[in-house]
Formats: C-alpha cells, structure tokens, sequence
C-alpha cells in the first residue's frame, strides 16, 4: 500500500487462471469501487488469453510480476493448491493483502507460517472459505444461540464428489468445509484459540494409488461434551448436507451445505421427542445484481459460473474490500485463530487416520 488510508477502490490482481479465478473475476468486476487491474500466470500465452478474456490490462508471464505490481492493493491467489502457501508468501513480501483459495496450506505448520507473515507486515490475509461469508451460516448461529432448537449437542456434515480422486486431498478438498461447519457450530467463535479445542477422537481413510487420501471419515469432540462427524471423498458421491442436532430439534442445510442459501429448522418434543412442529424454513436470495458476464473479446458469449453458488463469491469479496479499506489484518467473520484452528483439525485427522 502507498499510503496511510487505503483508497475507496481496491484494486486487485488475480493468481492463476483456472475455473474459480474464471468465476471470482466476474465477481469483482461487479462489485462497487472495485478494478481487477492485473492478471498473472506461469505463461505471457495464458496471462494474455485471460487478460483479453476478462479486460484485465495488466498481463504477467509471472506470478512475482503480478504481485509485484506497485498499485495492486490485493492478491487473489488461485494458483494450483500446492502453490498456495509460496504464493501468499510472494504477495506478502511485496506488500499486498491476500485472499487465497482453500486450502491456504497443507497442514497447520505451514499454514501458521503464512498467517504469521501476514501478521507481522501488517498485512490483511483471509482464508477464502467463503462459507463462513453467507447470511444463511449467519442465521444457523442466530437459531442456534437462541436456544430455538434447545442445546446444540452435535452435528454432521458430508461432503463427497465423484471428481478429483488422486489429485489432491479429499481432506484439502472437500473435508475443510466440513471441518469449519463443525467449528461454526459446535463452537462459540469467540472462545476459539481461548482454551480448551476440539479433538479429534477417530478417523479413517482409503488411499488412491498416488496416496493421496480419496475418501475420509472423522469424529472430533468439542467442548462441552459436543460432538461432531463428517465424511468427504473424491471418489464417490454423497448428499453434500450437513445437520445439527440440539435437545429441541435440528436444523437441516441442504446441497449445497458450503454456500447455503436454504435451511430447515425442526422443533421436536414429547416421548420419545415423536412430536415435530411444522417444519420452517429459511431461504437466502444469492447477491443482488451479480450475474455471469459476457467476455470482452466476444460480447455474445457468455460463459456462465464453473461451480455451484459462484455468485456468493461476492460475500467474501466485498469483505475483503471492507476489511482493507479499515485497515483490518483479518476477517472477524473468518479469523487467523479460527483459521489455524480448522488447518490444526485437518492436520490431526490427516495423522489419525494414517495411523
């Protein structure tokens, strides 16, 4: 940053030029006071086909360049994961905020390493698991502290896809919007990194033939005699919902459970608690006035979002935006502590269940 106040418009440089870097660049061409001023790859080929694509007029062969780029303000990094944590690192030298796409590492060693030297320059960093930036998470953590389903005791999660076995992770993948659901719900965000943590009390995995693992199941025991199990592969299908579970009744989040926009909420009582109210449900309409954008070489073709709910990407965005302008080093709605807390869960299972 050039100055002590940081300008009303956040200009941005993008890491990479995969699908989600094609969806999050629709996104922030859309939202106010917001310029996607540079775009970097690992070619001029490939820096060129997305600059001319998306309108960025700043096109770099490099990452470094990007990032070096002295009225960039923020990096977007969708590099290749296993990139991730030398990428942050490389904004951060130069001095930009970051937002860098799960998973920001692969275990939390490394990933305390970046959240510290975003922390000592002074630098704003937030771990792109835009769950945490929907209204719908907001309202799951209104109902449930006040106590509408009764004492939340546990909850569930699955996450499983028939794509991108032996690749990567399924725990990096897909397992760490499962571990953070936990987190959201089983415990009180202020009291993460304040004491006694979750645990993680059994695992187990199949491994693809690369060995990575394809397919995992947990159990982690949160404070309070909660309890909380998930299961995420990339090898074979699930529901892809999650549930909660109090003394009182459950709230449902259906497919998508990591970037909500419906709930469901069950009163139960009576013997055997066989007695259930109507159920009442909660809808979220996605962000206003985002929608696909045409490409600027070729304004008839418009080539839609790559995954499902991108629009919500502008949640997570526009905090980024907000805590910039403030001169905020992390997200209150996603914070270093909670952060380093789901890399630690993910990191403990990855170990258990290698055992």
């Amino acid at each position: 940053m050039s100055n002590d106040s940081p300008p009303s418009v956040v200009r941005w440089a993008i890491l990479g030029t995969g699908s989600i870097a094609n969806d999050m660049v629709q996104i922030l061409k859309q939202l106010p006071d917001t310029q996607v001023i540079a775009i970097g790859s690992r070619s001029a080929e490939s820096a060129k086909r997305f600059g001319e694509k998306w309108g960025i007029p700043r096109q770099y062969p490099t990452y470094e360049q990007a990032a070096s780029d002295p009225d960039v303000d923020v990096c977007y990094i969708a590099t290749p994961s296993l990139r991730h944590p030398q990428d942050c690192l490389l904004a951060i030298r130069n001095g930009k905020a970051v937002l860098c796409e799960k998973s920001m590492a692969p275990d939390d060693e490394t990933a305390k390493q970046v959240l510290d030297a975003a922390k000592a320059a002074n630098l704003l960093f937030v771990h792109g698991v835009w769950s945490r930036f929907f209204p719908a998470m907001q309202k799951i953590r209104e109902i449930i502290v006040s106590g509408e389903i009764g004492t939340v005791r546990s909850a569930r999660a699955s996450f499983c896809q028939n794509d991108g076995a032996g690749s990567c992770s399924a725990l990096l993948e897909t397992g760490i919007y499962c571990a953070q659901f936990l987190q959201w719900v089983l415990e009180d965000p202020k009291d993460c990194g304040n004491g006694a943590g979750p645990v993680v009390k059994g695992a187990c995995h199949t491994l693809h033939e690369s060995s990575k693992d394809e397919h995992v199941s947990a159990i982690i025991e949160f404070p309070d005699k909660k309890m909380g199990s998930f299961e995420c592969s990339l090898a074979h299908c699930s529901d892809r919902s999650a549930t909660i579970y109090g003394s009182g009744g459950t709230i449902e989040v259906p497919f998508p459970f990591w970037c909500p926009t419906k709930i469901k909420v069950t009163k139960m009582t009576g013997l055997g608690s066989q007695q259930w109210s109507e159920p009442q449900m909660h809808e979220f309409s996605l962000p206003e006035n985002i929608e696909s954008l045409p490409t600027e070489n070729n304004s008839e073709y418009i080539p839609g979002f790559n995954f499902v709910n991108s629009q919500g990407l502008a949640y997570e965005a526009a905090e980024v935006n907000r805590c910039f302008r403030e001169g905020l080093i992390e997200s209150p709605k996603f914070s270093s502590s909670q952060c380093l807390e789901v890399m630690r869960l993910i990191t403990e299972i990855g170990k258990y269940a290698a055992r």
